[in-house]
């Protein structure tokens, strides 16, 4: 149940961890892109396998990224062009995605919508749907989850999700539950989490895990590491929706270096393998503060 082309996370400061802007991290990327990773299935949210970060004195922000990525055994080469938008507002934070891409002779639209929103200084929750086209996508997608903060500074989150997609096929759909928890240190940030995905028809178990790490912040450099281990039920190859029944593995990397006071580089590698074929990809994208 994944779509991206490179391998999700949460970069913020410890001392702005009880902000609601800043959770916004947490949510929309161990929710979603958790579930959205390592594989090449169909019927999953595209968003980024590495979520926007918000800096303390960022009032809203826009990421441009494109992507590119190659098979091997003669499955050719990926495309992937994304916008993202988060403005914080008084109710909460909000996100949103628009997504293009091509691979395995399928092309595609996506876009998103979520909402953070705190419910007090220990809880927050995040709402997300969106809609897509082509087999690459879902018709539609909701999420939702709820965080626990913990610790003396809250430097430690615990978060349940939930998700449910109706595919572009008849009889597709994929839901699931995503368990995940999150420590803030300063300048680190570590993360592990739990999907269990089911997906139909045939209510095929499909279950990953992950772990990340970021090192520095966007205040001037952060480089993100991530590694995902899944039992893929479904995927998109040149024929179309295939039932399968194996196990992928991904890797990647994410530098993000402050060019300028508004402007920051961002440059993505990956790697995935399962046992049919394996992709090496680059991203390369440019994200515009506004304070």
């Amino acid at each position: 149940m994944k779509n991206k082309m490179n391998p999700i996370m949460s970069r913020v400061f410890r001392r702005r961890l009880p902000s609601c802007r800043n959770c916004v991290l947490l949510g929309v990327g161990l929710l979603l892109a958790a579930s959205a990773t390592a594989q090449d299935s169909a019927g999953v949210a595209p968003m980024s396998d590495y979520p926007a970060v918000v800096t303390p004195t960022e009032k809203s922000a826009i990421e441009a990224i494109a992507g590119f990525g190659s098979y091997d055994s003669g499955y050719g080469t990926a495309k992937s062009y994304s916008l993202r938008g988060m403005q914080v507002m008084d109710f909460g934070v909000l996100q949103a995605e628009v997504i293009r891409q091509t691979r395995f002779g399928f092309s595609g639209t996506y876009g998103d919508l979520s909402l953070t929103h705190d419910l007090s200084p220990d809880y927050y929750t995040i709402i997300g749907l969106g809609s897509g086209s082509s087999l690459l996508f879902p018709d539609w997608r909701m999420d939702l989850a709820g965080y626990r903060k913990f610790g003396e500074q809250r430097q430690y989150v615990a978060g349940l999700g939930t998700y449910y997609a109706k595919g572009n096929q008849d009889g597709r759909s994929d839901k699931g539950l995503i368990i995940n928890g999150i420590y803030y240190g300063k300048d680190l940030v570590l993360e592990a989490g739990l999907r269990g995905n089911v997906a139909n028809p045939g209510a095929a178990f499909g279950p990953s895990q992950y772990l990340a790490a970021t090192f520095g912040s966007d205040e001037r450099r952060a480089i993100i590491l991530r590694a995902e281990r899944a039992k893929e039920t479904y995927q998109v190859l040149t024929t179309g929706t295939e039932k399968v029944n194996f196990i992928s593995h991904s890797l990647g990397v994410q530098w993000r270096e402050r060019m300028t006071r508004d402007g920051l580089l961002i440059v993505g590698l990956g790697y995935y393998k399962n046992p049919s074929y394996a992709r090496t990809s680059i991203d390369v994208g440019w994200r515009w503060s506004f304070r």
